[in-house]
């Protein structure tokens, strides 16, 4: 088994899982590698735990390694300083699973912290590093700002930090000189955040408001923004290979009107530019201000605007229909790049295709509960359920012996009342997606309709196989008593 997943979810306690684990390394094949290990567990830990998990993971060609530690107190994650002999490993996922409670200590909410020191993550083969809830901590050195953070890594690729902090940081930097792919999804709300990777392509922002970013990214290609209010961002080198960018302020404010206006310019080299509507109304709505600007994207084919607050139950705040753009946005948008294109998507439009992702998510669930279903029936229609001399041996074996009569037609009851509900299961995702269906428009429901169409075929033919199934069951049992 290469593949290994321990969880305290699973034993009494930690240390009936450290015991477990002692005797099945023991015997497992030294020989063959371990391919991946996931590992969560609640509570406190030792260093021996650890040091005997990760050495022999490590020891044994650990490609990819995903831990998620639940506690009550801070913890400090010693499993990072084995680390330096990761080789192989090229996944790793570290993720702190506790959640806010009461601290005493404190006299308030607290998260207990997932503690990892910034200078010790020595991991040359590594490619993809996910962190969540993790704390970094600087080595007590007044000028240190993670800057080597990732030094000892050079072939990471993909770096995602959700929720993290840091301690005794005003600046965070990340410093990669072949990281293609960033993702910073909340926390880490310092003053500045300071990027500098020459091959970054993708860079995503979610929530992480910090005062101002720095960014060194000449060749990044991509960019996406959601947030509650604009960022600051300050390119370094503008940009230049910009193809997309993908902007959403949730709320915007009229306060916030220069700082919108920066933020586009940061990116008038983008061919692609994707805005929420509420970014787009605030604009307009600060004519004085863009009146004063220049015509500000040059090389612009293709803008998309959209709503992002549509609530199916309540549009009353939405405009019906196609989205206009004032005279003074449009010059102000599009002069630059007349042969761009304006693509409006309107909220019903939005609806629409939210109810048809859902109508293909019901319909990829149902599908693959007809076909494990269709493998049961055949399996079950191999054999009879009793064959002749079967009913003769059990004819002299009841007797009169009531209550194994009684317990012969219980477990027959048993698989009707399974199938009973299976059977339910798939009638009701047939009529959650029939009800999505109604609502979706009529080009949109045609695209639909042909699948939806076969997967009823398939569901008829196995409820009318389960049906006669039950019934040459019944049958079948029923002579047994002829």
């Amino acid at each position: 088994m290469p593949y290994l997943n321990f969880s305290t979810e699973d034993f009494p306690n930690l240390q009936n899982l450290f015991k477990f684990l002692t005797n099945f390394l023991t015997r497992r094949n030294s020989r063959i590698d371990v391919t991946s290990l996931k590992l969560s567990f609640r509570g406190k830990f030792t260093q021996l735990f650890v040091k005997k998990l990760m050495g022999y993971a490590f020891s044994h060609n650990i490609q990819q390694l995903d831990v998620v530690c639940v506690s009550e107190n801070d913890i400090e994650f010693p499993a990072l300083l084995l680390f330096s002999s990761g080789q192989s490993l090229k996944h790793l996922s570290l993720t702190n699973g506790s959640n806010e409670r009461w601290s005493r200590k404190r006299s308030k909410r607290y998260r207990p912290k997932l503690k990892a020191a910034t200078s010790i993550l020595e991991l040359p083969g590594l490619t993809t590093l996910y962190l969540q809830g993790v704390t970094f901590c600087s080595d007590d050195h007044p000028d240190n700002k993670c800057v080597g953070f990732l030094s000892k890594c050079p072939n990471l690729k993909i770096l995602t930090l959700k929720n993290c902090e840091t301690d005794g940081m005003d600046c965070f930097s990340i410093g990669h000189p072949g990281l293609s792919n960033l993702t910073l999804d909340k926390g880490l709300n310092k003053k500045v955040v300071n990027v500098v990777a020459p091959q970054l392509e993708n860079l995503s922002i979610r929530y992480a408001n910090f005062e101002e970013y720095v960014i060194s990214a000449p060749n990044l290609a991509s960019f996406s923004y959601r947030g509650d209010y604009p960022l600051h961002l300050n390119p370094t080198d503008g940009f230049p290979c910009l193809k997309e960018a993908d902007i959403c302020v949730y709320y915007p404010k009229e306060t916030h009107s220069h700082q919108m206006v920066g933020l586009l310019q940061q990116l008038h080299n983008v061919k692609f530019l994707t805005l929420n509507l509420e970014f787009i109304e605030l604009l307009s709505s600060s004519v004085e201000l863009i009146s004063q600007q220049p015509s500000l994207f040059v090389n612009l084919k293709r803008l998309t605007i959209y709503p992002h607050k549509v609530f199916e139950y309540d549009m009353r705040g939405l405009p019906k229909g196609k989205v206009n753009l004032s005279t003074e946005l449009k010059q102000y948008l599009l002069d630059s790049s007349p042969g761009a294109t304006i693509t409006m998507i309107s909220p019903e439009e939005i609806i629409a295709s939210k109810d048809a992702a859902s109508a293909k998510k019901l319909m990829t669930e149902l599908r693959v509960l007809l076909e494990q279903e269709k493998a049961n029936t055949k399996t079950k229609g191999k054999a009879p359920m009793v064959s002749n001399n079967g009913e003769r041996k059990m004819q002299l074996q009841i007797g009169g012996n009531r209550a194994l009569i009684k317990n012969y037609w219980k477990d027959l009851n048993v698989q009707f009342e399974q199938r009973k509900a299976k059977a339910y299961i798939i009638i009701s995702k047939l009529e959650s997606i029939e009800e999505v269906l109604k609502k979706l428009p009529a080009a949109n429901r045609a695209l639909i309709q042909p699948c939806f169409s076969r997967i009823c075929a398939q569901a008829d033919n196995l409820m009318n196989q389960i049906l006669k199934m039950q019934c040459d069951e019944i049958q079948s049992r029923t002579s047994v008593f002829s």
